[in-house]
């Protein structure tokens, strides 16, 4: 039998403050100013980092950011 295989996180926005966010885990983490090339890169490499833990070995909480005021 084959292994249902999981999508990867999606990037989003998050209107209030403008942000871009992905929830890996069931955490999110707030990545910079939405569609700024930053806020991808972090996401692409969230999600890497995600894959390479095998995609559901818990949180890792030097990785998440809490939106900032402003």
């Amino acid at each position: 039998m084959s292994q249902a295989r999981r999508s990867n996180p999606k990037y989003r926005h998050y209107k209030p403050k403008n942000l871009g966010v992905v929830r890996i885990d069931g955490k999110d983490h707030y990545l910079g100013r939405y569609d700024s090339p930053e806020s991808w890169e972090k996401y692409h490499r969230l999600v890497a980092e995600w894959l390479s833990r095998g995609q559901n070995s818990g949180p890792d909480p030097v990785t998440s950011a809490k939106p900032t005021g402003g």
